[in-house]
């Protein structure tokens, strides 16, 4: 039988109780979910998550000094999983009218601008009335602010994918006539997919699209959580971390 000191046990019953409190204490290990979208969530050369939402969490957990664990995966299912289990931190997701009363807003990312996009070698002019546009087969992401949009305006030539990037396949490869995205949006995603910038056409502006970027968590989190979170991002602007890290990534 192997006897141990009084000073080991002593150090054993600190470490125990430090563990104890790390565990049951402040310090949480929170679920985030998130998808890649250029340039706000994005995959680093070595494999890890950036971008310039991811900056600004990563800064939110070091002042509330918790652990997020960020699973990555198509928006549909990030917003599902957020939509219906507590305790779920997500980013970036856009503060609509409607789901204004489904989420716990943390703080806005930034201020977006949505248009239509369409191949330039296809449209004359840049300027189309809305009725116009309920012609053309429009590519979205399933369960974006977009999809909700087209289907409340009435739009019935949607196709719903997984993700942003395959939208903009189907636009190259004529399979659909417009997608939706901001203009920092699709000039990332035209040069990270090896597509020319320079053949895509920007026409109308959304205005009813013209929503804040922003975090928040699952409607069933604990009131506590979701203060700390909304006053660690309180800090994040007025401390100008927040405008230090929009400036690294030349977002103004």
């Amino acid at each position: 039988m192997i006897k141990l000191s009084n000073n080991y046990l002593t150090i054993l019953t600190i470490s125990f109780l430090f563990l104890l409190v790390a565990f049951n204490g402040k310090t949480k290990v929170i679920d985030v979910v998130t998808e890649l979208l250029e340039p706000y969530q994005i995959k680093n050369p070595d494999g890890s998550l950036g971008g310039f939402s991811t900056d600004v969490v990563k800064a939110l957990f070091k002042i509330t000094k918790d652990h997020p664990k960020i699973q990555i995966m198509p928006w549909a299912r990030a917003y599902e999983v957020a939509l219906h289990n507590p305790n779920v931190l997500i980013y970036s997701i856009a503060h609509t009218k409607l789901r204004n009363k489904k989420f716990h807003w943390i703080g806005a990312l930034k201020k977006e601008r949505l248009y239509f996009w369409g191949l330039k070698k296809y449209y004359a002019k840049t300027n189309y009335k809305v009725p116009a546009l309920k012609k053309f087969k429009i590519a979205v992401s399933r369960n974006s602010n977009s999809a909700q949009y087209l289907i409340a305006q009435g739009f019935s030539n949607i196709y719903q994918l997984a993700n942003e990037r395959q939208n903009m396949d189907m636009l190259f490869i004529d399979r659909v006539d417009l997608i939706l995205a901001t203009q920092i949006t699709i000039e990332t995603r035209a040069k990270n997919l090896g597509y020319d910038f320079n053949e895509l056409q920007r026409l109308n502006e959304v205005a009813a699209l013209n929503n804040k970027l922003s975090i928040a968590f699952s409607l069933h989190t604990s009131p506590t959580l979701i203060k700390k979170y909304q006053t660690a991002f309180k800090q994040l602007v007025t401390s100008g971390q927040l405008k230090k890290i929009k400036e690294k990534w030349k977002l103004y």
